[in-house]
């Protein structure tokens, strides 16, 4: 009689230890099977190696700290037309002013950018060793956004060479070279795509902060960390 009662009672139990080790664990996403553990198949799609991300990204960090730059001004100078004909650069004298107070730098080897007339100078001392015009700028200029080109005396602080896509414009660029970190902005080549094709060579005040070139590899060999770059109106 006690033979049969504990076997009714394993009966009665049985079922449900098998549904408790069954329902453990049931969440997790490997089980063990003598001693090793197997992963589930993951998806059938292929994970593709992509290329880097970089240029500027489409909000400043968290860990970004406040703006430094000179708040907005009621004098900004409207945006100029973004057609490549309407940027040539010109010799005409006019007044160089940036937010800051800063002057252009006298000597050494430093870099010009002139959001105006859109051009870029590759600058030794007071000589000019390269002018490329016409460039692209941002939409907003001495604005203190995010997306602003702001003025002022600068320096190179990184440089990317190869191919990286770029998040605000779901396009690619190469040539990196970043100098103002507070705005994340730098120089860098026309919008490409996934080859390296230039898609967008636009020129003129419509890029989100960075200055944009089409002989971005020439201001990459230029530019060394901790050279001076200097931007004005």
């Amino acid at each position: 009689m006690q033979r049969f009662a504990t076997f009714a009672l394993f009966a009665v139990l049985a079922p449900a230890l098998v549904v408790g080790a069954m329902a453990c664990g049931s969440g997790s996403s490997a089980r063990a099977k003598g001693g090793v553990t197997i992963e589930p198949l993951g998806s059938s799609t292929a994970v593709v190696a992509a290329v880097p991300t970089g240029g500027k990204p489409a909000a400043p960090s968290t860990a970004a700290a406040a703006p430094t730059g000179v708040a907005a001004t009621a004098t900004d100078e409207p945006p100029a037309p973004a057609a490549t004909e309407s940027a040539a650069a010109t010799s005409t004298p006019r007044a160089q002013l940036a937010s800051d107070g800063s002057t252009a730098p006298t000597e050494g080897r430093w870099i010009e950018v002139d959001v105006t007339r859109f051009v870029v100078r590759l600058m030794d001392g007071a000589a000019v060793v390269r002018e490329i015009a016409p460039v692209a700028v941002g939409a907003q200029v001495d604005t203190g956004a995010y997306a602003s080109t702001q003025t002022g005396l600068f320096h190179v602080n990184s440089k990317i060479e190869d191919l990286a896509y770029d998040p605000p414009y779901d396009t690619y660029i190469s040539h990196w070279v970043g100098f103002d970190p507070d705005k994340a902005n730098g120089f860098h080549s026309f919008l490409k795509d996934a080859t390296g094709k230039v898609v967008d060579a636009r020129t003129g005040r419509l890029s989100n902060g960075c200055i944009r070139t089409g002989a971005p590899d020439v201001v990459y060999a230029f530019a060394v960390e901790g050279m001076a770059v200097w931007v004005h109106r």
